[in-house]
């Protein structure tokens, strides 16, 4: 009966060992990630966010009771199959083995699978609240003559903002950067040269050649619907981040989304009305057409 009993005991573990090992990793990643979310602000509701955030409750709820299905059936049929074997018929030699590798091997795969995949989320969702950040940090410029594009598709990748002000076209790429476990702030505060970006513990340049790459497509697009050169600034907006830029002309603006409001300045030439439609309409047809 000993053997049965460690039988189904095994079974139990094969079959809930990868859960608990990706529950502790969670749970480890949280307790030992001391960073801070860049935000400091509060961000407006979305139409309908209150019934996405309940839908995606049940969602996760129905997750969560799917998984209790897909596990109960066999653990429990297993349980009773090894009740009911002579434990004298059992042994373990070379085919067990090989079951019990292939167990183990696509049990590891699955845990590092979605600990990956639950990584990918955590940097989306953070990506997601940054864009909403900047989104609310640009509305004031609606009233100031700008027109405001979100999440423009562009052929494979999308432009996270785009603002058609009064002189020029700006293409603007958001991102999240969280803020180390230390407070005061030289802890949120970025340094920009012209070449680098240099966070208190880092630095970047990837970002920047991002920003300049999208705003090259946007201005060659333009060209090609319009027929007609506009100038298109590349912004790289870091929401909650104190920004300092120790060059006088640089080629990307970075930026706390707050500060925002030179893209409505009346400066130089302004660009006639029926080029700025002409620019809008070409902005507007990459929704329906995949940006291409």
């Amino acid at each position: 009966m000993l053997v049965s009993e460690l039988l189904v005991l095994a079974a139990l573990a094969v079959g809930l060992l990868p859960l608990g090992v990706l529950v502790l990793w969670v749970w480890w990643r949280r307790r030992t990630d001391r960073r801070r979310s860049p935000l400091t602000i509060e961000l407006h509701n979305l139409p309908g966010e209150q019934a996405r955030q309940e839908a995606e409750r049940l969602m996760e709820s129905a997750g969560d009771r799917l998984i209790i299905a897909m596990l109960i059936g066999p653990l429990v049929l297993a349980g009773w199959a090894l009740q009911r074997i002579d434990k004298h018929l059992l042994r373990f030699g070379p085919v067990e083995i090989t079951l019990l590798v292939i167990v183990v091997a696509a049990a590891c795969w699955a845990v590092w699978s979605a600990g990956k995949r639950l990584r990918e989320r955590w940097s989306y969702l953070e990506g997601i609240s940054a864009e909403r950040a900047t989104a609310q940090a640009l509305v004031p410029l609606q009233s100031k003559g700008c027109v405001v594009y979100h999440d423009v598709p562009a052929g494979g990748f999308n432009l996270d903002h785009v603002v058609v002000g009064p002189n020029a076209v700006f293409m603007i790429e958001t991102k999240s950067r969280r803020k180390p476990a230390t407070r005061g702030k030289e802890s949120a505060a970025v340094r920009f040269d012209g070449e680098a970006l240099a966070f208190p513990d880092w630095r970047e340049t990837k970002i920047l050649e991002q920003a300049r790459a999208q705003a090259r497509w946007l201005s060659d697009r333009l060209f090609r619907k319009t027929g007609e050169r506009v100038p298109v600034e590349a912004v790289l907006a870091l929401p909650g981040w104190y920004v300092t830029c120790s060059v006088p002309s640089p080629d990307v603006h970075v930026i706390n989304p707050k500060m925002c409001n030179f893209m409505a300045a009346s400066k130089g030439t302004s660009v006639p009305e029926p080029q700025r439609r002409r620019i809008m309409t070409a902005i507007e047809e990459c929704y329906s057409h995949s940006g291409v």
